[in-house]
């Protein structure tokens, strides 16, 4: 139980700030590599010690709809301008081969 507690909390961490992992309707081929990105830009955030979001948690069927969490909001402007510097990084030194 402790292990699987472990793993659950993970996944609301990365559901927490990756929000396209709360639906996930990227088809199953491209599934998996969009939760390896999820994966390797959260280790990216956690080596520039950026803030840790709220875990998200799965919605009762019969509670309200999943909401905006409030670090979400915050953190979204900073967190586009982020991946958005990574994808021109990435794209300049692949050129640059």
């Amino acid at each position: 139980m402790k292990g699987r507690s472990v793993v659950v909390e993970a996944i609301g961490l990365l559901k927490g700030r990756w929000r396209i992992l709360q639906d996930l309707n990227v088809g199953m081929n491209h599934a998996p590599q969009t939760i390896v990105a999820c994966c390797v830009l959260h280790n990216l955030c956690q080596i520039a010690r950026e803030p840790e979001p709220d875990l998200w948690k799965e919605p009762e069927e019969s509670g309200p709809p999943p909401r905006v969490l409030e670090s979400e909001k915050s953190a979204y402007f900073f967190s586009d301008n982020l991946r958005q510097t990574l994808a021109d990084d990435l794209h300049q030194r692949l050129s640059s081969r």
